[in-house]
């Protein structure tokens, strides 16, 4: 399983944490912020926006990049 087919499964189950995976600490802790506070005040007409941000946080999970590779391998 490659880097960040895993990364982008951990931020499935929490927000933020496939970045802090990767090695992106700042945006682990915007994306678990951002996203736990939308899903904490969201009612019923938060919920598909609340799922929708959700989801931005796992595809940046998976595409970001990883910051925990040396140059040069």
């Amino acid at each position: 399983m490659n880097k960040s087919l895993l990364a982008a499964i951990l931020s499935i189950f929490i927000p933020g944490l496939g970045q802090l995976y990767k090695g992106q600490l700042i945006w682990a802790i915007i994306w678990f912020l951002l996203v736990s506070s939308v899903y904490a005040v969201s009612g019923i007409l938060l919920f598909i926006p609340s799922i929708l941000l959700h989801a931005l946080c796992v595809i940046h999970a998976f595409c970001g990049q990883d910051n925990n590779t040396q140059q040069g391998q």
